[in-house]
């Protein structure tokens, strides 16, 4: 198995952070559901981020002039 990109995993982290914001809106879910689903995932990205932390520091951006 490859070793862990911590850009990979920011970018995960993001991704379950846009997803969270989605779940506001779905009504399928009930009040409890969504709740739970916000948890969770809240704690996913974080779990992510921190990862991502642990494996490398953050990409800087290139300066283009």
């Amino acid at each position: 198995m490859a070793e862990l990109d911590p850009h990979t995993l920011r970018v995960a982290a993001s991704l379950v952070r846009s997803r969270i914001e989605t779940i506001k809106l779905d009504g399928r879910m009930d009040g409890l559901q969504r709740l739970g689903a916000h948890r969770t995932l809240t704690q996913l990205a974080v779990d992510l981020e921190v990862s991502a932390d642990h494996v490398g520091p953050p990409r800087r951006r290139k300066r283009t002039s």
